[in-house]
């Protein structure tokens, strides 16, 4: 009997250093995934920020002597050129405003590393044997 007990011990031993290892393997593949989702993230953003700046540079110069035509013909409209000037700026700041008010709230929206999130979510709610809650 003492031989059964032994073996079964070196049984359980076996089994903790399994579980073990896979539970560090298991970290190790969520820290690669976090790292290879977070570059990918990185580089669709860098992508998209240079294709808007550029297209932002060529839209500002076009954007501003549209305003000056604007103010010009306004100014000539109402005999008024500064005041023209006034309105045309009145506008562009009001239009600004509101677009930086939506660009933000839309940026609050965005999640980074959702898969990543997720992938440890379902892990940690099967290590504790409950249904994977799903991050908002």
């Amino acid at each position: 009997m003492p031989r059964d007990t032994r073996e079964e011990g070196d049984g359980i031993i076996a089994l903790v250093r399994e579980t073990a290892d896979g539970l560090g393997k298991l970290i190790a593949d969520h820290v690669k995934l976090a790292r290879v989702e977070l570059v990918s993230d990185a580089r669709f953003y860098v992508r998209d920020l240079a294709v808007m700046a550029a297209a932002g540079v060529v839209l500002l110069v076009g954007y501003v002597l549209g305003l000056l035509a604007a103010g010009m013909a306004l100014g000539r409209a109402i005999n008024n050129t500064p005041l023209a000037f006034a309105a045309v700026a009145a506008l562009h700041l009001i239009a600004g405003a509101i677009g930086i008010v939506v660009g933000a709230k839309r940026a609050k929206r965005v999640r980074l590393m959702h898969d990543t999130a997720e992938e440890v979510s379902r892990s940690v709610s099967a290590l504790r044997g409950r249904e994977p809650v799903r991050p908002v």
